[in-house]
């Protein structure tokens, strides 16, 4: 019998762990799910100072070398190594203790009040729930075990333009 995909990613966060703390990391979370047609496993780390392309590199290769150790992956799949990005994914109940007041999405595995999906700012994290300001629904508690994703959800700038600067005037030298 092959074990669940949340066994699976149990295993690899209790390799990944120490590899990440022993680079300067914290391991911010793992998925394994398929995009594609095919699996992908991607760990997600963070730190205060960033995360650079050789940190992920570097990383990479001595966590493929662990897991091809151990191999807690019945399948074949591809391992990724980032950072969590700006709309970054939220695993636990204390990651989005961190961004009380910012606004998030929630999807949940079950109906909540007739939705599935619920977007605004957090105003509250408890130890097994977390409390949206959705913007239809007003506050809604969302218990930890029916949230089937939740990241945060940060406006992204529109290319172009940036609407913080200001145009110039343009100023004509006059002769006489």
């Amino acid at each position: 019998m092959q074990p669940s995909v949340q066994e699976i990613i149990q295993q690899v966060e209790t390799l990944t762990t120490p590899l990440a703390e022993d680079e300067g990391f914290e391991l911010w979370g793992i998925d394994l799910l398929t995009e594609n047609g095919r699996w992908v496993l991607r760990v997600l780390l963070e730190n205060t100072d960033g995360v650079t392309l050789d940190d992920c590199t570097r990383v990479h290769r001595q966590l493929s070398d662990l897991l091809d150790v151990h191999d807690p992956v019945p399948w074949r799949y591809t391992l990724e190594v980032s950072s969590p990005g700006l709309q970054r994914p939220l695993f636990r109940p204390s990651q989005c203790q961190r961004y009380v007041g910012q606004p998030i999405r929630v999807q949940t595995k079950a109906a909540q009040d007739g939705k599935r999906a619920f977007i605004g700012p957090i105003c509250e994290v408890e130890e097994n729930a977390i409390s949206v300001v959705d913007q239809e629904r007003g506050k809604v508690r969302v218990s930890w075990a029916n949230v089937a994703r939740a990241h945060v959800d940060l406006p992204l700038p529109l290319p172009g333009k940036s609407p913080e600067k200001k145009k110039r005037k343009s100023r004509r030298r006059q002769t006489r």
